[in-house]
């Protein structure tokens, strides 16, 4: 990849961000950003298949960075549930979202793309993804409880569902609403006081 296509390409998606951040995926305009970035309609279909491509070499990299962190923090809950320490699992959600938090603020525009700005993509059930998906491993977790005799009330998929999206929507809100990063933090042990002692008392654990 020589220089300059690499400087365009990053051009490209420096301003795509601007603009994807300023009107949302919907109504921005390749031909506008492209005007923004001094380079050509022709030349753009040299970097990015569509806008859909350009929006995706925005996000896709937290997206998959996102998705390991869950997924390490599953494995971990997992390896708590074989042990007898289960208030461990409430410090480690803890943990999980100051983890979370901590990313978020790396990448903060990144979030504001996926949350507020991805409707047309197929990013727009980035949230919804991570409930089903947090959904699915908690009954298999409960399962994991119950087997190892562990008295466990019983909700149903639905209940789960509005639960876990309530938790993850809570998260968002930092991003909706552009709190700074100290607040951020500080919210974090609040969130995890709260659904902790939610998911204890609901769960009779």
């Amino acid at each position: 990849m020589s220089r300059d296509f690499q400087q365009t390409h990053e051009n490209l998606l420096a301003c795509a961000k601007k603009h994807f951040l300023e009107f949302g995926f919907e109504r921005a305009s390749i031909r506008e950003i492209c005007k923004d970035a001094n380079v050509t309609n022709g030349a753009f279909y040299n970097h990015f298949a569509d806008k859909e491509a350009l929006f995706g070499s925005l996000v896709e990299s937290v997206v998959q960075t996102i998705q390991k962190i869950y997924s390490e923090s599953i494995d971990k809950h997992f390896d708590l549930v074989k042990t007898d320490e289960l208030k461990n699992l409430w410090r480690l959600s803890e943990s999980t979202i100051i983890h979370i938090i901590e990313y978020i603020y790396e990448h903060f525009d990144v979030f504001r793309l996926l949350l507020m700005c991805s409707s047309g993509t197929k990013y727009a059930g980035f949230l919804d993804d991570l409930v089903r998906a947090d959904v699915q491993e908690t009954i298999k977790l409960i399962a994991e409880l119950k087997a190892r005799g562990v008295p466990v009330n019983d909700l149903d998929e639905d209940e789960w569902h509005m639960l876990v999206h309530s938790y993850y929507a809570s998260i968002a809100e930092i991003v909706m609403h552009n709190y700074p990063k100290s607040a951020a933090l500080k919210y974090a042990h609040t969130l995890s006081v709260f659904f902790s002692s939610g998911w204890q008392t609901v769960l009779g654990i």
